[in-house]
């Protein structure tokens, strides 16, 4: 899964969980100041993260994303860590 592909998945859970439309998701736009991600919703968009793409972010980890494009490069390398972890 490319990187951009990643950023458009997250792009709409993000837009989901806030109740807009993916365009309406800056890349760059800050979660919680900029579209409102309070600590229910970071929960809720940890979770379909975690579900969308199978792997399992640490909530200490997640809480430590500010933005969409924070999050790419931690399911990049958590989808990494699962395709090791079954030896693909």
């Amino acid at each position: 899964m490319t990187a951009d592909q990643i950023r458009l998945s997250i792009k709409e859970l993000v837009a989901e969980v806030t109740e807009r439309e993916p365009d309406e998701v800056r890349d760059d736009a800050r979660l919680k100041e900029d579209l409102g991600v309070d600590s229910l919703l970071a929960m809720e968009l940890m979770l379909l993260i975690d579900k969308q793409f199978s792997i399992e972010i640490p909530e200490e980890e997640f809480d430590k994303l500010l933005t969409v494009d924070d999050a790419v490069p931690v399911v990049q390398r958590y989808l990494a860590e699962s395709a090791l972890a079954r030896g693909a």
